[in-house]
């Protein structure tokens, strides 16, 4: 039973660190209206916190969580650097990619180039990846030249 009790306690643990409240989200969500703002973009938001603006409309075929996409991107911080930039297009799993691409793109269709923010929530959340520090607010442009 002592057992049982710790191990609930350590889930609940875990799942309390990596979780965002409302109050944080809502800070979050400000940060994003002002960099939005100040860029002059129009964009729409998902009740995830996802904002998207499409810059291109596609008119291949439509993208699934099974597919392998063929993409070239440029991911931004919200100050500007660029933490990744393909200098030719790449093949990217749907399946593996972070919340906000896979909300973003599934539905969409080949052709498609987008702009989004994913909220750190959607992205890597309170851990750090490569140049992109924990809790960061990422800005991708992305456009989808295939779909496998």
């Amino acid at each position: 039973m002592k057992t049982i009790f710790n191990l609930l306690i350590i889930l609940f643990f875990f799942s309390a660190c990596g979780g965002y409240s409302e109050s944080e989200k809502s800070q979050i969500d400000i940060q994003i209206q002002s960099l939005i703002k100040k860029k002059g973009w129009t964009m729409e938001k998902s009740e995830s916190g996802v904002y998207q603006q499409q810059l291109k409309e596609g008119t291949g075929n439509e993208i699934h969580i099974r597919d392998i996409l063929e993409v070239s991107y440029t991911g931004y911080l919200l100050n500007g650097i660029v933490f990744d930039k393909t200098k030719k297009p790449i093949q990217l799993e749907m399946s593996g990619l972070i919340a906000g691409w896979k909300e973003v793109l599934v539905g969409k269709k080949a052709g498609t180039k987008i702009r989004f923010i994913c909220p750190p929530h959607m992205a890597y959340g309170r851990s750090s990846k490569d140049k992109i520090p924990e809790n960061s607010i990422l800005i991708f442009e992305v456009e989808v030249i295939g779909i496998n």
